[in-house]
């Protein structure tokens, strides 16, 4: 069953973020996590919710998701990552009615 995760970020240092999605962007396709959603003007529906980016992803299924973010090259552009912003982040399944 599919896994997804949505995240949000506050990001304080552009340049290092970019580093990441330099670094990132390879990896996710490599390693085939879909990415389903990826906005960089996200519009918050809660009160004080604030981002300055918003990213939903599809793994196959969780040994899916667990192998990716323990590969050491995504560990590593990572560390990019939560330099350069503050994440929130959720993992969830696919709805099976």
């Amino acid at each position: 069953m599919s896994i997804f995760v949505f995240a949000h970020f506050q990001i304080h240092d552009k340049a290092g973020y970019a580093r990441y999605v330099e670094l990132a962007t390879p990896i996710f396709m490599r390693e085939g996590v879909k990415v389903l959603g990826n906005d960089e003007a996200p519009v918050p529906i809660s009160p004080g919710l604030k981002a300055d980016k918003a990213v939903l992803l599809e793994f196959r299924d969780k040994a899916h998701y667990k192998d990716f973010f323990s590969r050491p090259d995504y560990v590593a552009a990572a560390k990019h990552r939560d330099a350069a912003s503050t994440i929130t982040a959720m993992r969830f399944e696919r709805f099976a009615p």
